[in-house]
């Protein structure tokens, strides 16, 4: 190994090609591992609040989020199907709109996307495990937890692979327990039988409101596109990226929306926008049983960190295939011993501790690692299922073993939901929005010096 800017890069590397290792449950449990991380348990009540109490407008956004997810998640996947390759997103958008476009938004995720949501996770299991183990949440103790979570996810899949891949799997079913056991028990024994009931001093319903609500709502739904990442190296890709999707937005979907029905049964909006989720498990189970739940919500964000990172590490490799990276030369190599690209993934590695720490060094809320990447990524998500249309007209003999229903007018409801969640999240937080465009910017002369 040598030091070079500050990043160990791995000599022993040789190849470009991944093998296919993955299969469609390793896909669907990307899909399902990283959407289900920890938005839907620490969100609901910050949701309510964004609805200003009013649950009427709070099931709205959870409902017309997952539509607008599912209409994503059919036009995505034609391009999953006829682009089977490593990168997802960055190659599928350098396919249609060429090596600038393609370049810029796996910038776009190395930089900003990514590391941010990263952060986030790795903060949030620290901070779970705390309650779990009834430690006091000070930085410090979150910190100690958190950096070697986040740590070992990345060695795990930088090493060890196919591990990082049965780990995701795993990890997946276990943490579909707590969710199941909430949105069940609710159901069951919820006393609070009118969910939909508006409280004293709610706001009333508007369109307003729901597209307020809407932002943190697709912070819960998103990560879904991620599973596409690793599309180079999953067996029968055509058939099974597409499948993976649907399947598990679908599982997704249907927790999320009946989770928080059966948390507003079990406490009034007002109740529950002050005691959570935490709260609401505590009357339907007890505080000695919240314990155990929150064991599994650790276990569930753990999870979705371990998803983030088997994905991340692809990003830097995409762009260096396809030599539009610094030090392709480095970042395109595979390693023959471990079968990843070791160099592409201690690069992220190294650049998502950096947001990692940042809160514990400076004082900041991690939550700006999470309110970012929503707007930021939808833009993007916007111009790809337009895509799907020019794609069409671009390659109109190429095979597409899956095509999108109702086309093209699922594509474009999928695109202007897109994009109206990348205004909604701009009028509600313009700065972050000029960050994200300044920081993404910064890829520009890059991607020149590249090009000379």
């Amino acid at each position: 190994m040598n030091l070079s800017k500050g990043v160990i890069l791995v000599k022993e590397n040789v190849g470009t090609n991944l093998e296919k290792k993955y299969g469609l449950p390793l896909a669907t449990a990307m899909v399902v591992g990283i959407v289900i991380g920890i938005g839907i348990f620490f969100k609901a009540e910050g949701i309510l609040g964004a609805s200003k109490l009013n649950p009427q407008v709070a099931i709205t956004a959870w409902v017309l989020g997952g539509i607008i997810t599912i209409l994503a998640g059919l036009t995505a996947s034609e391009l999953s199907g006829c682009i089977p390759e490593t990168g997802g997103l960055v190659s599928y958008i350098g396919r249609i709109y060429g090596d600038l476009a393609g370049f810029m938004t796996g910038w776009m995720h190395v930089v900003i996307y990514l590391p941010g949501l990263t952060a986030v996770l790795a903060y949030y299991t620290g901070s779970f495990a705390t309650i779990f183990l009834g430690i006091k949440s000070s930085p410090l103790n979150i910190a100690m937890i958190a950096i070697p979570a986040f740590l070992s996810v990345y060695l795990l899949n930088i090493f060890k692979a196919k591990s990082g891949g049965k780990v995701q799997t795993i990890i997946t079913i276990i943490k579909i327990i707590p969710l199941l056991s909430l949105l069940m028990v609710g159901f069951a024994k919820g006393t609070h039988f009118q969910p939909m009931e508006v409280p004293v001093g709610a706001a009333p319903f508007s369109i307003g409101l729901v597209l307020t609500a809407l932002v943190p709502v697709m912070f819960a739904y998103d990560g879904w596109m991620l599973a596409c990442s690793v599309g180079g190296e999953i067996k029968n890709p055509n058939k099974n990226l597409p499948k993976a999707i649907l399947l598990g937005l679908g599982l997704i979907i249907i927790l999320y929306i009946g989770l928080n029905i059966a948390l507003l049964k079990t406490l009034p909006a007002d109740v529950l926008a002050k005691e959570g989720t935490v709260g609401a498990a505590a009357t339907l189970f007890g505080p000695n049983v919240v314990k155990v739940l929150f064991g599994g919500i650790v276990i569930s964000a753990y999870g979705a960190l371990n998803g983030l990172s088997l994905a991340s590490i692809r990003f830097p490799f995409t762009l260096a295939t396809e030599s539009i990276f610094p030090r392709k030369d480095i970042f395109s190599k595979v390693s023959a011993k471990y079968g990843t690209p070791i160099n592409s993934g201690i690069l992220m590695m190294a650049i998502s501790f950096l947001y990692l720490i940042a809160p514990f060094l400076t004082g900041m809320s991690i939550d700006i690692f999470a309110d970012i990447p929503v707007a930021t990524i939808w833009a993007f998500y916007g111009f790809l299922f337009i895509g799907v249309i020019v794609f069409r007209k671009k390659k109109p003999t190429l095979e597409r073993p899956y095509k999108v229903p109702l086309y093209p007018v699922i594509p474009i409801l999928a695109a202007i939901g897109g994009f109206g969640i990348a205004i909604s999240a701009t009028i509600a937080h313009p700065s972050y929005m000029i960050y994200s465009i300044l920081i993404i910017l910064t890829g520009l002369p890059v991607y020149k010096s590249l090009k000379k």
